[in-house]
This record gives structure tokens, C-alpha cells and sequence, in this order.
């Protein structure tokens, strides 16, 4: 179906091709004779291999029948980039290869050339050639430089070169300013080896950057808090978990433990961080909830925590918060109805082993654990906590 697909848009791209190819011949005084041309033959050739499904040689007959001039430049390119959704990225190279050794490209069509020729170095993994190409386009001031600079931090990505990623990433927020969220995160990663080393100074030295570039980066929050926490500057370290919660109380559950850490030390008043972070959020997530049913639990008791948690999960079912009822009274009961809760609990925790908790609000991917950058769009900042019935 695919090959079929295929054929037919490259059918019609060497129709059009083919047709403005004549209109420049008849422009410079020069025309092909209507019947018993080379062109005619090759084309009928072609369609002999497309009847008998030879569709390589088809192809091969079709590219040579269509003269480059002008006017059939971006019908090569269209074939071009056909081969290489294909998956025929060797053809596209020579196909693209051949198109930017013609002299008489205009600038910017031997610019979009040399683009889609990065593009297929760039989809068989050769890093180097497209980032000479794309360099070049750069530099050149290309009408095409923000496409090219998007495929270049693409090459630093996969090279796990942050540094320069940074840099063509401050270049490129000039021409697009929502790409300060993908520029947050490269300073984030950046900062992952000198965490590891414990150079804490050039830590916050890059989250702050990364702040300042995008002030609402939560991953930034989070990794700065940790530090001033590890610093034993817990007052600082709930400055962030604050600006956290107003910013994003989604993630307050990635930064329980961080928080109870803080309250252990004096740095903040867990219940009312927690009292902050329900009232300000229609839709908490769960964890938030139960963990402010442990405060209640520890302040009030086993009733006030129980019937905290069961006004949220009959509003907005749960298995966690079940699962976290069942645990509130397994040893309030008698040994049977204690042996029929551990029944419940049981089939309880089969059913949260496959769920997911988070998705990618781009692709849909799933998963269990938090991606700052999705594994399956490459996306960031796109993988979010389902809350709601959704996570129920």
C-alpha cells in the first residue's frame, strides 16, 4: 500500500515536473518533438516497469526522463524527500548530491538543497556531514537558517553535545521564542556531570541560566531546591518547593520527600505547604492528597485522615487512595475482615502494576516514572502526571 502511495505522488510530481519542464523548453526557443521523443520513450519505458511491479526500475527510468532545469528543481527535491520517508535514504543523498553540483541553481534553491541533503545525512546517523552542511547554511545568513538551526541542535542532541547545543539553541530562541523550554532543559542536562562531581557552584550557575531563559522551568526548581537542601540551606531549598507549587503543582508529588526533608529541618510548615498546594489546585494529584491524610493521621488520627481521603476518591475515584484506605484500617478490624481487606489490597495492587502515570500530551506515550524528554517524539517538557479519572 505504501509502495502504491508512493508511486502515485511520484507519478504526479513527474507530471508537473514534466509539463514545466516543456513550458522552459518552448521560453528558450527549444522543444522536443510531441511524439517519438527520448522523453516520451523513457516515460512509456517506465510505465512498462510500473505494469509489470518492477517500481525501482520504474523510478530509475522516470528521474532519468525528467530534465533539471529551473523550473523542475523542486519537483527533484520533492522526489528526494520522498525516497527518504521511504526509507531510501542512499537514493535521496544522490538524488540531492546531484541537484546541488548543477550551476544554475538560484541561491535559494541550492540553499533548500543542501538543507534536504543535511536531512539525509542526518537520517542515517552521519552527524558530521550534516553539521558541515547546516554550519555553512548558518553562517551564509540562508533565508533557511532557523530550519537549519533546528536540525543542527538535532545533531548536537543525539551527540549529547549540550554546550553547543546551548549555542545554536540561544541563536535560534531569537527566531522562535518558544524554544526556551527545549534551551531550560539543555542547561539541566548540562549541569548533570558536575552534580555527580558535587561542583555545586557550577550547578546553580546553569540553573539559574536555565531559569533565566525560562522562568518556568520546573525541572530547574526542582534540581535547585535539591542543592540548596544538600547545601543544609533548607530555608532556600523551600524558597524553590514554593515557587514550584505556584508554578506547577502537578509535580509537588516529585518533590514529597524534598519536602518532608525540609519540614524535618525547619525550613517550611509541611501542612501548610500541603494546605497551599490543595486549595490553589481543583484537581489535585493524589499523592498530594494522601500526603496531607498523613499529616492528619500524625495531628488528628486514623478518622480525620480517613475521612479526608474518602471525600477525595468519591469525587475523583482512585486505587491509590483505595489502596491507602485499606491500609488506614487493615488492623482496625477483626481477623476475617482484616484477611478480606488483604484480599482487596491484593487485587488493588495487581490492577496500579500497569498503570502508567504519566503521558505525552504530544505523542500519547505512557509510561511510569517521569521523562523530562519523551523517548518516543524526543519531545520536552511534554510528559505530564495524569491526574483525575484519567490516573484513576
Amino acid at each position: 500500500m505504501q509502495e502504491l502511495l508512493f508511486l502515485g505522488l511520484f507519478m504526479a510530481a513527474l507530471a508537473i515536473g514534466w509539463l514545466l519542464g516543456r513550458r522552459e523548453a518552448i521560453k528558450v526557443g527549444f522543444m522536443l518533438k510531441p511524439h517519438g521523443s527520448a522523453i516520451d520513450k523513457q516515460y512509456f519505458i517506465g510505465l512498462n516497469y510500473l505494469l509489470n511491479e518492477q517500481p525501482d526500475e520504474a523510478i530509475e527510468t522516470f528521474i532519468r526522463a525528467l530534465e533539471v532545469n529551473p523550473e523542475t528543481v523542486e519537483t527533484h527535491i520533492a522526489i528526494g524527500k520522498l525516497f527518504c520517508q521511504r526509507g531510501d535514504v542512499e537514493r535521496a543523498i544522490k538524488v540531492h548530491q546531484n541537484l546541488l553540483a548543477r550551476p544554475n541553481l538560484t541561491r535559494e534553491q541550492a540553499d533548500r538543497v543542501q538543507l534536504e541533503l543535511a536531512r539525509d545525512y542526518l537520517a542515517v546517523g552521519m552527524l558530521n556531514r550534516a553539521e558541515r552542511l547546516l554550519d555553512e547554511l548558518i553562517n551564509s545568513n540562508s533565508q533557511l537558517k532557523a530550519e537549519a538551526l533546528v536540525d543542527l541542535i538535532m545533531v548536537h542532541e543525539r551527540e549529547r553535545d549540550w554546550e553547543h547545543a546551548i549555542e545554536a539553541g540561544r541563536k535560534l530562541v531569537r527566531e522562535r521564542a518558544d524554544f526556551k523550554v527545549v534551551l531550560a532543559h539543555y542547561h539541566c542536562e548540562l549541569a548533570q556531570k558536575p552534580q555527580s562531581l558535587g561542583e555545586w557552584p557550577q550547578v546553580r550557575r546553569l540553573m539559574r541560566a536555565a531559569l533565566e531563559v525560562d522562568p518556568g522551568c520546573v525541572r530547574a526548581m526542582l534540581m535547585l531546591a535539591e542543592l540548596e537542601q544538600a547545601q543544609g540551606q533548607v530555608r532556600e531549598a523551600a524558597k524553590w518547593l514554593q515557587r514550584l507549587a505556584e508554578q506547577d503543582a502537578d509535580f509537588v508529588p516529585q518533590a514529597l520527600p524534598l519536602v518532608r526533608r525540609c519540614a524535618d529541618n525547619g525550613g517550611l510548615d509541611m501542612q501548610a505547604y500541603l494546605d497551599r498546594v490543595l486549595a490553589a489546585d481543583g484537581l489535585p494529584m493524589m499523592a498530594t492528597v494522601l500526603a496531607k491524610a498523613d499529616e492528619l493521621y500524625q495531628q488528628q488520627g486514623l478518622s480525620a485522615a480517613s475521612l479526608f481521603v474518602l471525600a477525595h476518591i468519591q469525587q475523583r475515584p482512585s486505587l491509590r487512595g483505595l489502596l491507602y484506605l485499606i491500609d488506614l484500617h487493615k488492623d482496625q478490624v477483626g481477623q476475617k475482615g482484616r484477611d478480606n481487606l488483604m484480599i482487596l489490597r491484593g487485587i488493588v495492587e495487581a490492577l496500579l502494576i500497569d498503570k502508567h502515570q504519566y503521558r505525552c500530551e504530544a505523542c500519547g506515550f505512557s509510561a511510569r516514572q517521569l521523562h523530562w524528554q519523551c523517548p518516543t517524539c524526543h519531545g520536552w517538557s511534554t510528559l505530564r502526571p495524569l491526574k483525575g479519572r484519567e490516573a484513576a
